[in-house]
């Protein structure tokens, strides 16, 4: 339902993820539809959505939507690896105080990120965490309202995610999560980009770094055993 093509070019060139095209905004927010429950510190500690960079690769700022108990998060933003987060956090907020509503209310919960350029074709994870952060004594059961009805495809660039791994930030990184490839469809989500200063170049990713290191030690062997033909050739001062 949601597939992305794996374009490699093996030497010196680097990898690029092929995804659905993305808007400067996506935006699946709108009335109730539905919500996925039992999100928190003593449930799952994890709730995230994926997301693929469209030719406007410098993320703005982004928004998650919050019903139910009241809570504490931070919110991060990682390089999807199809099972989880991969390398290192491209932004990290600071802890974020959701009051809490009633009945099937809910409320948006914006970060602000400047621009921070990705990588054009990319696919990214956006999520909200409880773990490592002190919750309000009068906390309770928070949900996230679905993007239509759960399970539907409103956002063919991404899927929900979660992971009920959560003591830390490095146990939620570490572990793989729950993606079910996108049976759980998607939460009500929103998030803005602008052109980047890379020009849709974005930062290497992970995958980009392995092939272009690799591209450097075939280089590298191949002027190693081209060094003593060079030797022989001088010596007998061959030309062409």
């Amino acid at each position: 339902m949601k597939r992305m093509a794996v374009l490699a070019c093996i030497g010196l060139a680097g990898a690029t993820i092929a995804g659905p095209a993305v808007a400067d905004t996506i935006d699946t927010s709108g009335s109730y539809a539905g919500k996925i429950d039992y999100f928190g510190a003593h449930y799952t500690p994890v709730y995230g959505q994926t997301f693929t960079v469209g030719s406007a690769n410098a993320l703005n700022g982004f928004t998650f939507f919050l019903g139910g108990g009241a809570t504490n998060v931070r919110a991060y933003v990682y390089s999807w690896g199809g099972n989880g987060p991969l390398g290192h956090a491209y932004y990290a907020s600071d802890v974020r105080s959701f009051a809490g509503t009633e009945g099937d209310a809910y409320q948006a919960l914006r970060f602000d990120l400047g621009a921070i350029d990705l990588r054009a074709g990319q696919r990214y994870v956006a999520f909200l965490t409880t773990a490592g952060v002190d919750q309000p004594a009068d906390g309770g059961v928070t949900w996230m309202p679905t993007a239509g009805a759960f399970g539907s495809d409103a956002y063919a660039g991404g899927d929900f995610v979660y992971t009920n791994a959560g003591d830390s930030l490095d146990a939620v990184v570490g572990q793989k999560w729950v993606d079910v490839y996108g049976g759980l469809g998607d939460v009500q989500f929103k998030a803005d980009f602008s052109p980047g200063a890379t020009i849709g170049a974005g930062v290497p990713e992970p995958a980009a770094w392995a092939l272009l290191i690799g591209g450097f030690g075939i280089a590298g062997g191949a002027l190693r055993l081209r060094l003593p033909l060079r030797r022989v050739r001088s010596g007998l001062r061959t030309t062409r």
